[in-house]
């Protein structure tokens, strides 16, 4: 317990949000490993010096997020860490996972100019073999490969290859070159990893993941990109929110 960081009494930051942010890096940290026991409410609240009611709100995040498990009786466990993605988050997956505090790394990155297969050029709504520029990526959170993207870019975006794609990707393009994504339209199927996506994201072959393709669209409805990510099933989750109608 006395390896826990304090609170900063004085921050603007709540209470609250700093035990959730805490808490997250310690678990990502394995400070907390999976099956753990998690501290007793009481002790931590007294490390820190906060109320049991501020801490709980910290802690319903990440049962939330399903980093942490509640069972009557058993108290709460460490949980497998899968990471919680909204579908409405589709703008940028990197400040997604920044709000998150998760910092998400790129452990590989190509940058070439492919001609489009039947799919592709289905999807962007140009002639097959059209050539187009194709962004592959490899991220994660450390060491071990996470989730595999594939952008393809329309023609008319004027994108060469040549770009700083390091950067956040729509926000180059709004600034940059003009086009500004207003909708997605998206698909999540649970698949068996290929060979190709299995090598890439250091799995077995055949092991369940999660592909979620998606056309951007610009606010004439004309294709901007269309992107296809697959997720280790191990890793992450979706969640959904739905109203019901009035």
């Amino acid at each position: 317990m006395d390896k826990i960081p304090l609170l900063d009494h004085d921050s603007k930051v709540p209470l609250h949000q700093q035990a959730e942010v805490q808490l997250r890096r310690l678990i990502r940290e394995n400070h907390f490993r999976e099956g753990d026991q998690f501290p007793k409410e009481t002790d931590l609240a007294k490390r820190w010096g906060i109320s049991r009611n501020t801490l709980r709100m910290a802690i319903a995040n990440l049962v939330k997020d399903g980093l942490l498990e509640r069972r009557k009786r058993s108290g709460t466990t460490v949980r497998k860490k899968k990471i919680t993605t909204d579908l409405s988050s589709w703008y940028s997956f990197t400040h997604e996972m920044e709000d998150k505090g998760i910092p998400f790394k790129t452990l590989q990155q190509h940058v070439n100019v492919v001609k489009a297969t039947v799919d592709t050029a289905r999807q962007l709504q140009i002639a097959h073999g059209t050539p187009v520029v194709c962004l592959e990526r490899i991220r994660s959170t450390g060491r071990k490969p996470m989730v595999y993207f594939e952008s393809f870019f329309h023609p008319r975006t004027g994108l060469s290859g040549s770009e700083d794609f390091s950067r956040p990707l729509y926000e180059m393009l709004d600034s940059e070159y003009n086009i500004v994504p207003v909708f997605s339209q998206e698909e999540i199927r649970a698949i068996a990893a290929s060979e190709k996506i299995a090598g890439l994201l250091q799995i077995a072959k055949g092991t369940p993941v999660l592909e979620r393709r998606r056309v951007v669209l610009d606010a004439g409805r004309k294709p901007v990109e269309f992107n296809i990510c697959w997720y280790r099933s191990d890793c992450f989750t979706y969640s959904i929110e739905i109203k019901r109608p009035q």
